[in-house]
């Protein structure tokens, strides 16, 4: 760099008049020499500045220089990189070849300004170390910066000035930096990883004992397969110990834009597992319930949600239909699952894919990663749920804390203690504050917006769907009747004689009449088995609406049946009475005494054992006869005893009238009449009371 300067460049510099220069040297005695050319004049030293004139001076020829560079002809033109066309590098690579290209450019064009290489390069460098590079030129001060070797063990953050020399030397297209020596793979690398690269994820030294017994030869020692493994890559290393399932956690990926998709475009859904117990809706016993979550890809807004006891697809139906009070989508995104890939949603001809007109979508087997929104919506609802009420038993909960909390549950269960897990109605409230609460706060994949209060924040997922609606778009949604044919679920069956046997249920129309043999398309309610619907497999035109047991009759008549249980009742009653009193005499009772002479008792007169004997005659015959009139009433109208009276009327030599002449023939074979007959073989005459 210059040493000596003019008054003029001086003033310049330090933006003063010329004059002021002059009397300031003048009065200082700074060091001056007479400028050599035409004009004369004095040169004043460096040395002799003040520092704030120094600092000036510098940065004045730095930017004197720098807007030179490409004028010079000596230096490079074009970015060293664009010169090594032919061989493979590395974006490092590059970088340091422009940045060393761009430091050979500044220091090429300080020379031409008069200043010797070594100076420049001594001078660039001292700017640098002390920080004034940094303010004066920050992009040649970058530059130097990124020049320097990485592979080098020195800590400054500069080349030194042997190495920017060496730069000098070297042709243009060997500017780049070496790459790291191709990693060659020693003769026995093969034997080792297959002991080393296996899914039990054995350590090196494990490895080692089992590859040095079996390699023939003398094997390398143990701390140059370390260096060997060292110098393999990250996803090298993990193949054998990994499956290919989880080996995808490390490999590249591709994410989806999702910028251009309109709300109900692509709906994503999935089931999980509720990481905590709850208490069942029907026994109060813990189990752990299955969410179903149906989300919209474009707003990632939360449209539908079920809650069952177990994955299946029913549950997968009723958050389907729970969506779609939302939007019909267009497209639905699932895993594999069974509660997807079946009949009920995918059949051509009876699948509710079909009639929504729906297309359903699935992922590849083992690819979670495909639905990676759907997954995290599992973390932020339903697992941060869980871990704030008890009954969380999620892998990340303490082994003992969980086993405990096992523990207390089941001891609840076998002595009927208080349960402490939540109750079924208190689950599905949080479940619905959990998705109002997802919906309205900021969601970090969607755009930035200002809110009313000026702060600048993501969009929630709810305004989101309202912009869009705003902005035009409106939702397909259905209407009851349309929604009632859609979801019901519809399978085939075969109508026999105007019957359809459905789970164990058999339903009858009328109307199925001219179907007999025939395969039809039924239609039924999950919650609702009181009827079916039936159409037409070809034209999906409704036949008629099949009730449960329409053409089931009672055996006999309600009455009939309720007046037998009823006596049937009364008669078990009164034979155990009988027998209790038996019982019970045999426990209090005496033995009787004949008695063959009157007893006197005042009030009532003599009692005899004739008196006696006589008292437990059959006394039927002292009945005054029942009369019936034929016109009256019918033997079906009658109790028992009134039937049973009158056919031993009628058997006695009564005249028996036209209208009970059947009934009369029947009667005696029936069960009513042989079961008074046996009571009163067994009992004698009390069996007429009963």
């Amino acid at each position: 760099m210059k040493q000596w300067f003019t008054a003029k460049e001086i003033a310049s510099a330090l933006n003063v008049v010329h004059s002021t220069i002059v009397r300031r040297a003048e009065r200082e005695g700074w060091e001056a020499q007479q400028r050599m050319g035409k004009g004369g004049g004095y040169e004043y030293h460096i040395s002799n500045l003040p520092h704030e004139a120094r600092n000036a001076l510098e940065a004045q020829q730095i930017a004197v220089m720098m807007p030179r560079l490409h004028e010079s002809k000596t230096v490079i033109t074009k970015p060293a990189s664009t010169l090594q066309t032919e061989t493979s590098l590395t974006h490092r690579q590059r970088s340091t070849a422009d940045a060393r290209g761009t430091v050979i450019n500044a220091i090429s064009a300080m020379c031409e300004s008069g200043v010797t290489k070594e100076a420049a390069i001594t001078t660039l460098l001292t700017q640098a170390s002390t920080g004034q590079l940094e303010s004066i030129n920050p992009v040649l001060d970058a530059a130097l910066r990124l020049a320097k070797d990485p592979r080098g063990r020195s800590v400054e953050q500069y080349p030194s000035p042997r190495s920017i020399k060496r730069w000098f030397a070297t042709d243009v297209k060997n500017l780049a930096p070496k790459s790291k020596r191709e990693l060659k793979a020693p003769v026995w690398a093969n034997a080792f990883l297959m002991c080393w690269s296996r899914p039990e994820k054995p350590s090196v030294e494990h490895a080692y004992r089992q590859f040095s017994a079996n390699y023939e030869g003398t094997p390398p020692s143990i701390h140059a397969v370390r260096r060997f493994i060292k110098k393999m890559g990250n996803v090298s290393k993990q193949k054998g110990r990994m499956g290919a399932r989880e080996l995808k956690n490390i490999l590249p990926f591709v994410r989806r834009d999702f910028s251009q998709l309109l709300p109900a475009d692509i709906y994503s859904a999935d089931g999980h597992t509720h990481d905590g117990e709850v208490q069942h809706p029907w026994h109060g016993r813990p189990f752990r319930p299955e969410i179903t979550t149906f989300i919209d890809i474009a707003t990632r807004r939360v449209v539908g949600v079920s809650v069952d006891l177990a994955e299946s697809s029913i549950a997968v139906l009723d958050a389907l239909i729970s969506s779609c009070t939302q939007a019909v989508p267009a497209l639905i995104y699932v895993d594999n699952g069974g509660g997807y890939a079946n009949a009920l949603m995918k059949d051509k001809a009876t699948g509710v894919m079909a009639r929504l007109g729906s297309t359903m979508t699935h992922s590849l087997p083992y690819s979670s990663q495909a639905r990676g929104v759907i997954e995290r919506v599992h973390q932020t609802l339903w697992v941060d749920a869980a871990k704030g009420e008890q009954g969380f038993i999620g892998k990340d909960m303490d082994q003992e804390a969980k086993q405990g909390q096992f523990k207390l549950s089941r001891a609840a269960v076998k002595h009927g203690g208080a349960m402490h897990l939540m109750g079924w109605s208190a689950f599905m409230e949080l479940v619905n504050e959990r998705i109002n609460w997802y919906n309205a706060r900021p969601h970090s994949s969607l755009p930035k917006i200002t809110d009313a209060s000026g702060k600048r924040r993501h969009i929630t997922p709810d305004e989101l769907w309202q912009q869009h609606q705003d902005n035009g778009w409106s939702p397909m949604l259905l209407t009851g009747d349309e929604a009632a044919q859609i979801f019901r679920p519809r399978t085939t069956r075969t109508v026999n004689r105007c019957e359809i046997k459905f789970i164990n249920n058999i339903y009858f129309s009328h109307s199925l009449t001219e179907w007999h043999g025939e395969q039809v398309h039924i239609a039924y309610d999950i919650n609702d088995p009181d009827a079916i619907w039936v159409y037409e497999p070809e034209t999906g035109t409704l036949i008629c609406k099949a009730e449960w047991n329409a053409n089931k009759v009672d055996y006999m008549p309600k009455s009939v049946i309720d007046n037998a249980r009823e006596q049937r009742a009364m008669g078990r009653k009164r034979r155990l009475e009988v027998k209790l009193n038996e019982v019970e005499a045999e426990l209090r009772g005496r033995p009787a005494l004949e008695q063959d002479e009157p007893m006197y008792i005042p009030g009532i007169g003599a009692i005899t054992p004739d008196l006696l004997s006589n008292r437990m005659q059959p006394v039927l015959e002292e009945r005054e006869p029942v009369t019936v009139s034929a016109a009256d009433r019918s033997p079906a109208e009658m109790t028992t005893h009134e039937r049973i009276a009158l056919y031993q009327t009628y058997k006695n030599g009564r005249p028996v009238p036209d209208a009970h002449q059947f009934w009369f023939k029947k009667y005696s074979s029936s069960k009513e009449f042989t079961a008074w007959a046996r009571r009163e073989e067994e009992m004698g005459p009390e069996a007429r009371t009963l």
